[in-house]
């Protein structure tokens, strides 16, 4: 059930989303745990919030040896489709992650992030040393990897190997496949847009109306809320407070078994690898043009559920803001170049032509 804060806390946790810094989300997440009630209803909110204050003061103290030339950094920046973590032991995953990129090297002490290719989308793998498996001192840098990445590649022996190392992620909130529903909540700086919801599924048990009072109960009154598959009011409270991670995941593995709701790819059909790599980004390409131009041999990576007003976001702000339709070809448009407006949900491989006032 949602969880039951008084509105203090509740704007308190506005401040945290708003916090820039790891020090100013630190003093921030100390200030709203000062205010929420302890009582079974916020046991797991007060554990994960504890949780991600020793991550935070663990980072904070990463930039400052950092900025005097000392400790080493595991973060990596996404290119590409999206950014997928490789785990498993080095004996096998090395020489896999030779096989599908151009790395030719073993990492030896840090991540090694490379590029595979399924068709004009190119994935960025980030094979980390194996040494962080085994040390307790660094064992939150490897959690970091993972909830940075946008999908996580198990390469494995068997069943029995894959099993542990999915425990060692549950156990600390990080959860493999894909929920029933999800919420994505892009707010806005200006209050004018007002709070506007996108059905690309349905809601359980509650209404429009009441997740948007729901969301102004937090001060957060210019947005727009996508509905992805199933989703209830708890789903909602989840968004904001991203105490559970859902993790897409591949499975590599020299044995052939079975996992539901994951793909198991032999370890040698490096074609199959690949596209499953892209699918579990839940990316979508879409391809700009000018009028009367031929559209861009380079494709836009934009979230499956994207919709032609975050393609012009992306672009620049000032076609948002001037926006006046767009023209499609492709899945989603009814016939070539459908004049649509900026909730258009939009498909893989999609031309998108947007004309501004």
């Amino acid at each position: 059930m949602v969880t039951n804060l008084p509105a203090e806390a509740k704007t308190k946790w506005l401040r945290v989303m708003d916090a820039k810094t790891p020090e100013e989300k630190i003093k921030a997440i100390q200030d709203f745990l000062s205010s929420v009630p302890k009582h079974k209803g916020t046991e797991n909110l007060v554990y994960w919030a504890k949780r991600r204050l020793s991550e935070l003061r663990e980072e904070s103290e990463k930039q400052r040896r950092k900025s005097k030339g000392g400790g080493l950094s595991f973060f990596v920046e996404k290119e590409g489709a999206g950014q997928v973590l490789v785990l498993g032991r080095e004996e096998l995953k090395n020489p896999l992650v030779r096989r599908l990129t151009n790395v030719k090297q073993d990492p030896k002490d840090y991540p090694v992030p490379a590029m595979t290719f399924f068709e004009d989308a190119p994935i960025q793998l980030v094979n980390p040393p194996q040494i962080i498996l085994d040390s307790r001192l660094i064992v939150s840098k490897l959690l970091g990897l993972a909830r940075n990445a946008d999908s996580i590649l198990f390469v494995v022996e068997d069943q029995e190997e894959f099993t542990r190392m999915r425990e060692f992620l549950e156990n600390n909130n990080i959860l493999l496949g894909k929920p029933k529903g999800k919420v994505i909540i892009e707010r806005f700086r200006s209050s004018k847009e007002g709070l506007r919801i996108v059905m690309m599924g349905k809601l359980i048990g509650t209404t429009e109306d009441q997740v948007k009072d729901y969301l102004r109960e937090f001060g957060i009154k210019s947005a727009v809320v996508k509905i992805v598959g199933e989703v209830t009011l708890d789903d909602v409270e989840k968004s904001l407070f991203e105490a559970i991670t859902f993790k897409p995941a591949v499975v590599a593995s020299v044995r052939p078994f079975q996992v539901p709701g994951i793909p198991v790819v032999n370890v040698a059909d490096l074609d199959a690898l690949r596209r499953e790599l892209y699918l579990s980004l839940d990316v979508i390409r879409i391809y700009t043009k000018e009028p009367m131009e031929e559209p861009t041999k380079d494709p836009m990576f934009m979230k499956r559920g994207s919709t032609v007003m975050d393609v012009a976001q992306k672009l620049h702000s000032q076609l948002s803001e001037n926006f006046k339709y767009a023209r499609v070809w492709g899945k989603s448009a009814r016939f070539p170049g459908q004049r649509v407006g900026e909730d258009h949900v939009l498909e893989d491989k999609d031309i998108v032509e947007i004309h501004v006032r």
